[in-house]
């Protein structure tokens, strides 16, 4: 009997050690959930923002009436102003454009100086029909900005071509260009930098990041992105990303 129970502890000592270790080494890691939550914080608005601007102003015509919704994607930061903040010489503007855009419209964007002074300017006209989405446009290549000073952009929809000089569509809108953070330096991903972005207050950047590489290819973890932080400022948008100009 002695030696039964000797064989049986013998069998159990055997399977602990050549089997326990094998089960355990084929269990896959604890899966690890990281946020990727995007927030905006909005920045103390400068006294000298000025007028008002993103709505659409003019457009009177006829032609112009089927965009009266188009609008800048900015949040209204004091006076109801469509004021934000930027790194760079050429940032993006994103605007709703809920009814879409017809082939061959006109559309110009203008740069001024606080007093009016217009310091760039570039027209373009779109390829194609465009249906209801996002487009965006970019300042034109001689756009040069100078740190803490405050712009007036505008974007031009001349959507009446027999009208086009006394009463074209304008959106418009209020830029500052600041400092980069230092911790953008820390970033380690497009999806990371956004946040930081975000997070300082820099909501053209914020939202370029998020939004210019779905101009070329779907991204669903950018889209989710996009959507939160449009959320996040309290601003309704399509998901859809119909061009960059």
């Amino acid at each position: 009997m002695k030696n039964y129970y000797r064989t049986i502890a013998s069998i159990a000592i055997l399977f602990t050690v050549t089997i326990l270790p094998t089960i355990v080494q084929t269990q896959p890691p604890p899966k690890t959930k990281i946020s990727q939550k995007i927030r905006w914080k909005p920045p103390i608005p400068p006294s000298s923002i000025g007028i008002p601007g993103n709505r659409a102003q003019g457009g009177g015509t006829r032609g112009c009436k089927p965009y009266s919704g188009v609008a800048a994607l900015v949040p209204p930061i004091a006076q109801n102003v469509a004021w934000g903040r930027t790194l760079i010489n050429r940032p993006t503007i994103w605007l709703n454009v809920p009814e879409g855009l017809v082939t061959g419209l006109p559309i110009e964007i203008v740069i001024r100086e606080q007093n009016g002074k217009p310091i760039a300017k570039q027209l373009f006209t779109t390829k194609d029909r465009l249906s209801s989405g996002t487009i965006g446009v970019t300042f034109p290549a001689a756009t040069v900005l100078k740190i803490d000073r405050m712009y007036h952009w505008e974007v031009v929809l001349y959507c009446d071509t027999e009208d086009r000089v006394d009463r074209p569509l304008v959106i418009q809108g209020k830029i500052q260009r600041v400092t980069t953070p230092t911790a953008i330096s820390t970033a380690k991903s497009p999806l990371e930098i956004a946040q930081i972005l975000a997070e300082n207050g820099i909501w053209y950047d914020a939202l370029t990041q998020v939004s210019e590489p779905l101009c070329r290819a779907k991204n669903p973890e950018l889209a989710t992105a996009r959507s939160e932080l449009l959320r996040s400022a309290k601003i309704s948008d399509s998901d859809r990303i119909r061009a960059c100009f």
